[in-house]
């Protein structure tokens, strides 16, 4: 073979394998449009076209009076997207340094040059979603859209804009724990928590597909997509009642450097809750809401927990508050422990009424023991019973489930110990809601703080009054307890919290928490209701660990249990009496006016004017008639002016030319010259006003 056909041949050969290579190729192409085709489709697909969550506007959360106490805000974050600088750099090199000071001008913790730096520092290291600001208002963000740098557009400037919502509370720091939060962790805290589901509303998916660039588009059109807002919560707080209260509460904290505290002003007939404050110590002199000791945290109740002891007894009628009960001087050992009154008694035989004045730890012992001592469950079942023995339901989560052990773990001293208020361990709202029964003649309602639940304005759950024992005590208990009640603070242990105006019942409370190298650590207390012959509210104050200035409960917490009822009181007028009430006579007045206007005022008064004169004249009251007098009997002559106010008596005397001078302020006392005196135009007449 020669040579050309040698390279012919090669040149063939090498023709044919390109022919078989593209025959593969062909093959292989044709085999995957036709049996793999739908499977790369899809596929194709999947990375192409994506969902996306659409998150639903936030419901709100009201106060009992229609004001917000905690909505939602938009909030946008600008950042950056440095490679679309290196498509567009001429924008990029136009714009950035008119940017940089606007946003100086704007956020001036940065000068014009730092943020230069920080565009630049993103361009070297080809940063995708480099963080320029966080926290944008929409105001904010509406101006800077208006910079030309950022008219330029997302996909030339690199400037990306994301929103987010932004819980507000308009308010602060009001109810902050009560109201509550959802975090990112699915923390779940106050009202906020418990009904995360339909404040949240309902979100929805739309389907994005990615273009060039790296952007994306919806498919579909944000009508048939759009995500259904949460429902709005109306709470039982009165956001008025709720400052009184946190204020009460914060300068009594200070005062007494107490570790926290809480308040809690409920409603006796319905459970509303109208406010509750809980602060904590953060620092030696910051108190802040972080924690809902109300509902979450249980200690010892102390001396409050003899209501409930008296109750029992009374039940099963064992004694009544007229019963004797000897104090043996303050003193008394069950087994191998005493219990001690906090001082001596000035006499050892006394009514139950007078030992629960006095808060004596001993009579309330020596009775339970008496009565109860061999019969562990009786005692129990009352406490169960009373509510003792579960978590207060209430519509926020955390609810602390109460401590008090079952009768066969019990040991010999624990009925004693038990009766004024130790070897258990209760919640605020747990003392609150049985003091509230009292209140309520016996009926125990369930604290709420849900009102209702709103959609589009229309009320669409309202639970309404919950009612947790019909008759859990007997009347004649009640009225036992009220009476005594009562008595503590007219006088007994609280005898500080009596006003002429306001009369409240309750208990107060002091309890020894531990015992240590620094000495005891106490717990003060007050429990009540007020008015205290008609309730309308009842209140629990605890605070905890008072450092200062006392540690009684009377002192620290009756104090602020007494400024909240007084501010309530002032605030409430259904509290007041009507001072046009059945049998009710208003005063007349005296008046300055035309005789017939007189007589209808004083008729409409209850009054009576029989006098027919006319024209401009003075009214004095004499018992429930009018006597009248003609101010201007004839020209020239100076009319009696006693007991006129100034307006009045300025334009009877201008009017007839006399010139007036004043001493002194208020009603006419007495006029110079004096009544009934002819004077001509232009003469002086001296008035003397009460001073």
């Amino acid at each position: 073979m020669n040579k050309k056909s040698e390279i012919l041949l090669r040149a063939y050969f090498g023709y044919f394998l390109v022919l078989c290579l593209a025959a593969v190729i062909i093959g292989r192409a044709f085999y995957i449009q036709t049996a793999q085709g739908e499977h790369y489709r899809k596929l194709a697909e999947k990375m192409t076209i994506y969902p996306q969550e659409i998150q639903a506007e936030r419901g709100n959360i009201y106060s009992s009076d229609g004001r917000l106490i905690a909505t939602s805000l938009p909030v946008f974050e600008l950042r950056f997207d440095s490679k679309t600088t290196y498509a567009y750099p001429e924008i990029y090199n136009e714009h950035i340094n008119d940017f940089c000071e606007r946003l100086a001008v704007m956020f001036p913790q940065k000068t014009a040059r730092q943020y230069k730096a920080e565009f630049q520092q993103a361009r070297n290291k080809k940063a995708r979603y480099h963080l320029v600001r966080r926290q944008l208002s929409w105001a904010q963000l509406a101006e800077m859209k208006t910079w030309p740098f950022m008219k330029a557009g997302q996909f030339k400037s690199g400037l990306i804009t994301s929103q987010q919502d932004k819980r507000l509370l308009p308010f602060g720091s009001l109810a902050r724990r009560t109201i509550g939060y959802v975090n990112q962790s699915d923390v779940r805290v106050g009202l906020e928590g418990t009904f995360d589901r339909i404040l949240q509303g309902e979100k929805s998916m739309v389907m994005i597909r990615r273009i060039s660039g790296g952007a994306g588009i919806p498919i579909d059109s944000r009508e048939e997509i759009a995500p259904r807002p949460g429902k709005d919560v109306y709470t039982t707080i009165d956001i008025n009642l709720q400052d009184v209260a946190e204020d009460a509460l914060r300068r009594a904290l200070h005062y007494h450097e107490a570790e926290h505290g809480t308040v809690v002003l409920m409603e006796v007939k319905t459970g509303r809750i109208r406010a509750m404050s809980n602060l904590r110590r953060t620092s030696d002199t910051v108190y802040e809401e972080l924690q809902n000791f109300a509902v979450g945290e249980s200690t010892y109740p102390g001396s409050t927990f003899k209501a409930a002891t008296f109750a029992a007894l009374f039940e099963d009628g064992f004694v009544n508050r007229k019963t004797l009960v000897n104090l043996e001087g303050g003193s008394k050992t069950f087994y191998n422990r005493t219990i001690k009154d906090h001082d001596k008694p000035d006499t050892n035989m006394v009514s139950v009424q007078k030992a629960f004045e006095q808060s004596s730890n001993v009579a309330v012992a020596k009775l339970a023991q008496q009565y109860y001592g061999g019969k562990k469950q009786k005692f129990y079942d009352h406490l169960s019973r009373f509510g003792f023995t579960d978590p207060v339901s209430i519509p926020v989560p955390g609810a602390a489930k109460p401590t008090l052990r079952k009768p066969s773990q019990w040991s010999g001293v624990s009925v004693p110990y038990m009766a004024h208020g130790y070897e258990m361990r209760l919640t605020p709202l747990h003392i609150l809601q049985f003091y509230n029964a009292v209140a309520n003649n016996g009926t125990m309602v369930a604290p709420t703080l849900l009102d209702k639940v709103s959609e589009y304005g229309s009320v669409i759950d309202s639970p309404g009054l919950r009612i947790v024992a019909k008759d859990l005590l007997k009347p004649e208990t009640v009225a036992q307890l009220r009476e005594m009640m009562e008595g503590v603070v007219i006088r007994g242990t609280a005898v500080n919290l009596y006003t002429d105006y306001l009369h409240i019942a309750g208990k107060t409370g002091t309890a020894v928490l531990s015992q240590g190298d620094k000495g005891k650590v106490y717990q003060a207390s007050f429990c009540g209701y007020f008015p205290a012959d008609k309730p309308q509210y009842s209140m629990i104050v605890v605070i905890n660990s008072p450092g200062t200035n006392g540690y009684y409960g009377n002192k620290v917490a009756g104090s602020i249990f007494r400024e909240v009822a007084d501010k309530v009181y002032s605030l409430s007028l259904e509290m007041h009496p009507a001072v046009n009430k059945a049998g009710a006579k208003m005063e007349l007045p005296v008046l300055t006016t035309d005789a017939a206007a007189a007589r209808q005022i004083y008729q409409a008064l209850g009054g009576k004017i029989s006098s027919s004169a006319s024209g401009l004249v003075v009214v004095k009251p004499q018992g429930r008639k009018g006597k009248l007098q003609t101010l201007v009997s004839s020209p020239g002559t100076l009319p009696d002016l006693r007991g006129m106010g100034l307006k009045d008596a300025l334009y009877l005397l201008e009017n007839q030319g006399y010139v007036v001078k004043l001493q002194g302020s208020g009603l006419i006392r007495s006029q110079n010259p004096p009544a009934g005196t002819r004077i001509g135009r232009g003469q002086e007449v001296t008035l003397f006003l009460d001073i």
